[in-house]
C-alpha cells in the first residue's frame, strides 16, 4: 500500500475517532479518551513508513483537535436549540 493511502486511512480513523471521542457526556471520558487517541496516534506513526513522521504527527493532532472542537461545539449548539 502506497504512503498516500496509509496516511488516508490512517487520518480517516482519527477523525472518526475525535468525533466519537466528542460525544461522551462526561467530561473525564472525554479527556481521557482524547489522550489515548493523541497516543496512539503517535504510535501508529511511529510504525509507519512515513519519512516525515513528526509533521505527520503534528497534522494528524492538528486535525483531530478541529475536528473535536467542530463536533463538540456542533453538539453544545444542538443542546442550546433545543432548550
Amino acid at each position: 500500500m502506497s504512503r498516500i493511502k496509509d496516511y488516508i486511512e490512517l487520518e480517516d480513523s482519527v477523525l472518526d475517532a475525535a468525533e466519537d471521542a466528542a460525544h461522551h457526556d462526561d467530561v473525564r471520558t472525554r479527556m481521557r479518551s482524547i489522550h489515548h487517541l493523541f497516543a496512539s496516534i503517535g504510535e501508529h506513526v511511529s510504525r509507519s513508513r512515513f519519512h516525515d513522521k513528526p509533521r505527520v504527527t503534528a497534522v494528524l493532532v492538528r486535525r483531530a483537535a478541529e475536528r473535536y472542537v467542530s463536533t463538540r461545539r456542533a453538539l453544545i449548539a444542538d443542546a442550546r436549540a433545543v432548550a
